[in-house]
């Protein structure tokens, strides 16, 4: 029984402590525009990588409004149909929202064979998301360390070693997005064989 007491007694001390912290203070303002840009790709070998755009496409989101409406005769009645049911007809229309998101292509980015690790520096003021590609059963070479993460930060990628002869059957699409998906950011790896300099 004291144990009891001791343990309710604990929790409650705890409550009452955790009572007296400050509030939470407003960490951001969030009406500026999300901001996600990729300014610098390179490996622990000291090789650096262009990052050059190949397109960038502004889009601006479309909202569906799906707008009902009886069918009814020239009398001003509704029409059934076979099963003694209102016809009724939908119209939907899209109405262009405030909100404009952008999709930025890299060029392609032709990785040395041998094992390393690669780095690609972000500068943002919003959440992002930095999945591992899908490489469809085939063997990932390619494997994001941080796939999520908020503000300026540094993606850590494992390379695994190149093939003997040819370059990967399978390349890496990596996608880098923000949380609320106005900015996404595409680039596609491929990488050196062994043979070659």
């Amino acid at each position: 029984m004291n144990k009891i007491k001791f343990y309710s007694f604990l929790i409650a001390a705890m409550l009452m402590l955790g009572a007296c912290e400050e509030k939470a203070l407003n960490p951001g303002d969030f009406s500026l525009p999300t901001e996600l840009e990729v300014v610098q790709i390179y490996d622990t070998l000291g090789n650096e990588y262009p990052v050059q755009v190949l397109r960038s496409i502004d889009t601006t989101y479309l909202y569906p409004r799906i707008k009902a409406d009886t069918l009814k005769d020239e009398n001003g009645v509704p029409v059934l149909d076979s099963n003694n049911k209102l016809q009724i007809t939908r119209d939907t229309t899209y109405t262009p929202g405030t909100k404009t998101a952008r999709f930025v292509e890299l060029e392609p980015v032709l990785l040395a064979a041998p094992r390393n690790e690669l780095h690609i520096a972000l500068i943002s003021n919003a959440r992002w998301l930095a999945p591992t590609p899908d490489f469809k059963g085939k063997i990932a070479w390619y494997l994001t360390q941080n796939v999520n993460g908020g503000g300026d930060a540094t993606i850590k990628v494992k390379i695994l070693a190149g093939l003997a002869t040819k370059r990967r059957l399978v390349l890496a699409q990596q996608f880098i997005y923000s949380r609320d998906s106005l900015v996404m950011y595409k680039i596609v790896f491929d990488q050196k064989a062994q043979n070659e300099q």
